[in-house]
């Protein structure tokens, strides 16, 4: 298993609350900072929504282990075409790509609620967000 931090050039991932391109199981990274200690005023910026996964596990609140579906899939995230990574936890923030997280969710996205193309004949856009822990649910 891998832990990798890359340069913020080399970064490219979907953010957390965008659709992503692919169905299947997702990490989702959010109320994220720069520091540990960071004083936060606000929520903090979203990180990635990591996969599609085959799974995710956590172990004693230390770290959270992922398997990507597909190799090629890791590229964007961690730069090398692995499928199993460790993520680790510093006190209670998930630590990704040098940054931290107090806040991260696994969800299933369907194929129907991945990122939809662009289209010119509808004269609004459509939506390629999902934020759960911002809506209210009924």
């Amino acid at each position: 298993m891998l832990a990798i931090t890359r340069p913020e050039s080399e970064r490219s991932w979907p953010e957390y609350g965008s659709k992503p391109a692919k169905p299947g199981l997702y990490l989702g990274l959010f109320h994220g900072r720069h520091h540990p200690r960071e004083p936060m005023n606000d929520w903090g910026f979203d990180g990635p929504t990591i996969g599609p996964l085959r799974w995710c596990h956590t172990t004693y609140a230390l770290d959270i282990k992922i398997e990507f579906e597909e190799a090629a899939d890791a590229i964007g995230y961690f730069g090398t075409e692995e499928i199993q990574f460790e993520l680790k936890i510093d006190g209670d923030l998930l630590v990704f790509d040098g940054m931290y997280f107090g806040d991260w969710t696994v969800y299933y996205v369907s194929p129907d609620d991945c990122e939809r193309l662009p289209d010119a004949f509808r004269e609004t856009r459509r939506v390629n967000h999902l934020r759960a822990h911002r809506k209210l649910l009924l």
